[in-house]
């Protein structure tokens, strides 16, 4: 549980300016609060919590910028904070730093806070793992997962006025569960810990991992799929990093070209910091207003995510997408999804005469950035299609394949979507998705 209150926490933030001197200064400030329950073999066996207060400076004087770190919450952090972040800046090579944003007068909402969450035990943990369990054990099986809780306060101030901060709780619920012969993957997310259904998780994972037994050899070759949201999510983000950062287009290594059409028109697309099944959070790392931007708008590149850097750059307003300043990734968009389409899931496969359900995508690499080529392994659930309907498992599959060229033989998007982490566990929403064409090389 987050021992500080939201105030207290910004007024921490605020006297560590004082320590600034003559530099413009900005200091941002996250009490975290997390705890985790694992369990392997159908057993808890690893429960830890553990609390922390974790700070970041950064000082400009002229042309020159730097920036430290610290973390502990005892009284001298503001000045430790400080001290190293003045050592940092008389060793710093000229620079042209962008300025420190002022207040833009938005509201420190919307925010993904649940009191439940924060006040979350061991032992509501571990129900939710025995829920798990049960299940498991009922159909011969074995379940390997975690339940975390976490709370995150966050406060941000500088020298030109800003003042921010929002406190956001997240419940995490992932299992993978085992037969004599294959295993099934799911995953529940939620601000609040009552919005995670173990139960419909349980019976998804049974369901994935009974179907994915004794899985036979396939032919690698260029097959009609139907992705879960778990492998969708994999190609979004891999978007995200690789080309919807404005810093990618004016570095020239993007696969973004405003204007044009690169994907299908049933594609959209967005960046949503506001959306309420995003873990919305109202402020970037700069403390600027985060919003929504349109990103691919119905298959035609819309819209990349801006830092006061790159918007600087483009003579724009920043979005609100800063990872902490100075950084050489460049704006991040952190609250993707991709809007649902008319087809209810269980007729995405109809069509299909033969082809590949692919449930999990894993150890996804890039290969190709520009022309957002891909490599990774299918994993925990990879079906035949025959005739409409799902066959016998396959062997899992490596494929290479560009998620540009992926999305521009979209023939069906389901009207369902499921939120699943990205890589940094920023959520992102994602539905099902029938493509017409994807790579599989080995």
């Amino acid at each position: 549980m987050i021992t500080r209150s939201r105030s207290e926490l910004l007024s921490r933030a605020t006297d560590a300016l004082q320590h600034a001197g003559n530099a413009e200064a900005e200091v941002l400030v996250r009490d975290v609060a997390s705890s985790l329950t694992r369990f392997a073999n159908n057993t808890i066996h690893q429960n830890v919590s553990e609390r922390g207060t974790r700070w970041r400076a950064r000082l400009i004087d002229g042309r020159h910028v730097a920036a430290a770190e610290t973390s502990g919450d005892s009284d001298d952090a503001p000045g430790r904070l400080m001290k190293a972040a003045h050592q940092a800046l008389r060793v710093a090579p000229e620079s042209d730093p962008s300025p420190l944003p002022h207040p833009d007068g938005a509201e420190d909402s919307p925010v993904a806070f649940a009191g439940s969450t924060a006040a979350a035990t061991a032992e509501q943990r571990a129900a939710m793992v025995e829920t798990v369990v049960r299940a498991a054990e009922a159909r011969g099986l074995v379940a390997f997962g975690y339940v975390s809780t976490d709370a995150v306060a966050t406060a941000i101030a500088n020298s030109a006025g800003l003042q921010r901060q929002a406190t956001t709780t997240r419940c995490s619920a992932v299992v993978v569960l085992r037969g004599e012969d294959g295993s099934g993957y799911a995953a529940r997310h939620a601000a609040d810990i009552s919005g995670v259904d173990v139960g419909e998780l349980s019976a998804e994972a049974v369901e994935t991992c009974e179907r994915n037994q004794n899985a036979v050899a396939q032919p690698p070759g260029d097959y009609e799929v139907v992705l879960s949201p778990y492998a969708v999510v994999e190609l979004l983000t891999h978007l995200g990093w690789m080309g919807f950062s404005a810093l990618a287009v004016q570095e020239h290594r993007s696969f973004m070209r405003l204007g044009e059409r690169l994907m299908h028109e049933r594609v959209v697309i967005r960046d949503d910091p506001r959306s309420e099944a995003l873990f919305p959070f109202p402020f970037d790392a700069e403390g600027v207003t985060s919003r929504q931007v349109p990103l691919i708008d119905h298959g035609v590149c819309a819209g990349v995510v801006y830092d006061t850097p790159t918007a600087m750059h483009d003579g724009v307003a920043s979005t609100g997408h800063s990872l902490p300043q100075p950084n050489t990734w460049g704006p991040f968009a952190s609250h993707l999804e991709m809007q649902a389409g008319d087809t209810p899931r269980a007729e995405l496969l109809a069509p299909i005469r033969r082809g590949l359900y692919v449930n999990r995508l894993w150890y996804v690499r890039n290969v190709h950035p520009l022309r957002t080529i891909i490599t990774g392994m299918t994993r925990e659930g990879t079906f035949l299609i025959e005739d409409g309907s799902l066959g016998r498992a396959v062997r899992d599959l490596r494929f290479t394949q560009s998620i540009v060229d992926a999305l521009s033989d979209v023939r069906g998007v389901s009207s369902e979507r499921l939120v699943e982490l990205g890589e940094d566990e920023s959520g992102v929403s994602a539905p099902w998705l029938h493509l017409g064409s994807f790579m599989f090389t080995s």
